[in-house]
C-alpha cells in the first residue's frame, strides 16, 4: 500500500489589521503572514475499501467529525478525481490548537499536496490553491509558496513578498492553556471595536522615512522586512484583536506584561490568539532571553522557532 509523510508548517501574523465587515459577514483584512518552523507531521496512507480513517495524538482535537480540515480536503480530492481508495491518516500535532498559528488550516493545505503526491495527480499550484479556497481562509497561504505572504481580502487573496526570500527572523513562542476560536474573536471585535476607532501610536518612524501612509499600515512592515529592520518591524506590529483579547483574558494580558517587562522587548499576538511571540534578527538573542522569559513564565508552552525555510 502506497503512504507519504508530509509537514504541515505554523504561521504567524506580524501584522493583522482588520479594515470593515462584510456583507457576507465575513471581514476584510490586511495581513502580514511569516511562516515558521513549528510543524505538524501527517501521514497518509492507501487502505482496503474505501474509508477514510483519521487518527492522532492529539486529545484537543475530533478527527471523527467531518467538518475538519482534513477530512475535507480528502473528501475534495477523492470526490472531484473519483477515487475509490480508502484512507488512513495520522496527524501528529505539534502546533497548539486554537492559539492563532494556522495549524488547521495548514494541515488541510499539506493533506491536499500529499495526496497530489501519493496519488501521482500531478496538479498544479493553481489548483491546490482553488482546492484550498474552499475549505477556509487561511488554508490558501500554506498552499501557496514563499514565507513571507501580504494577505488581502478574506486573507485568501495573497502574494509573495519579493525580496525577502533569504530573510531569516528568530522567534520566541509562548503559548498559554488558553483557547481562543476566531469565530469568537471576530464577535468580541464587532461588539467594541467599530464603536470606538483610535490609533495612537507615535509617527515619530513614519516622520524620519518619509512614510505618509496611515498608522498601522503593512506597508511600513513591508518597509521593515525589505530592510531588514527588526527594530522597526518590532515597533509597528499591530493587530486588531490584541487589546480586546487580553481585556478579556486577563492572565494573556499579565503573560505579555510580564514578558515585556522581563525582556525590555515587544511582545505581540498572532492571529486571534492566545500565542505570544517576540521578534528577533539573531538567535543568539533569541536563546539569551528564552531562558529569561521561562523563568519568569509558567503553563505555558515556549518555542524557539524562526523563518521557515521555502
Amino acid at each position: 500500500m502506497k503512504r507519504i509523510t508530509i509537514l504541515a508548517p505554523a504561521k504567524i501574523n506580524l501584522f493583522f489589521k482588520i479594515l470593515n465587515r462584510r456583507k457576507d459577514g465575513y471581514h476584510n483584512i490586511e495581513t502580514v503572514f511569516e511562516k515558521i518552523s513549528l510543524f505538524d507531521k501527517i501521514l497518509i496512507k492507501e487502505i482496503l475499501g474505501d474509508d477514510i480513517i483519521i487518527e492522532s495524538n492529539s486529545k484537543d482535537l475530533s478527527f471523527s467529525d467531518k467538518n475538519n480540515t482534513v477530512y475535507q480536503a480528502i473528501y475534495l480530492i477523492k470526490k472531484k478525481f473519483r477515487i475509490n481508495r480508502g484512507l488512513y491518516v495520522y496527524v501528529e500535532k505539534n502546533i497548539p490548537v486554537a492559539a492563532g498559528l494556522g495549524g488547521g488550516s495548514s494541515d488541510a493545505a499539506a493533506t491536499l499536496k500529499g495526496l497530489n503526491r501519493l496519488w501521482g495527480l500531478g496538479l498544479p499550484n493553481r489548483t491546490l490553491l482553488n482546492f484550498s479556497k474552499r475549505i477556509g481562509s487561511d488554508v490558501p497561504l500554506f498552499a501557496l509558496k514563499g514565507n513571507f505572504l501580504l494577505g488581502k481580502g478574506k486573507g485568501e487573496l495573497l502574494s509573495r513578498i519579493s525580496g525577502v526570500n533569504n530573510l531569516k527572523l528568530w522567534h520566541i513562542l509562548i503559548v498559554p492553556n488558553i483557547r481562543i476560536s476566531t469565530p469568537y474573536a471576530y464577535s468580541l471585535f464587532d461588539k467594541h471595536y467599530f464603536a470606538k476607532k483610535r490609533e495612537s501610536k507615535s509617527i515619530k518612524y513614519q516622520r524620519k522615512l518619509g512614510l505618509t501612509m496611515p498608522l498601522y499600515s503593512a506597508n511600513i512592515i513591508l518597509h521593515a522586512l525589505l530592510n531588514r529592520d527588526v527594530s522597526l518591524l518590532n515597533y509597528y506590529s499591530y493587530n486588531s484583536f490584541e487589546d480586546l483579547i487580553t481585556r478579556e483574558h486577563v492572565e494573556l494580558a499579565r503573560f505579555k506584561r510580564v514578558l515585556e517587562d522581563v525582556t525590555g522587548d515587544f511582545v505581540h499576538m498572532s492571529g486571534s490568539g492566545s500565542a505570544l511571540f517576540m521578534t528577533f534578527s539573531r538567535r543568539k538573542e533569541a536563546e539569551y532571553l528564552i531562558g529569561k522569559a521561562k523563568k519568569v513564565i509558567n503553563r505555558c508552552r515556549i518555542f524557539l522557532v524562526n523563518t521557515l525555510d521555502c
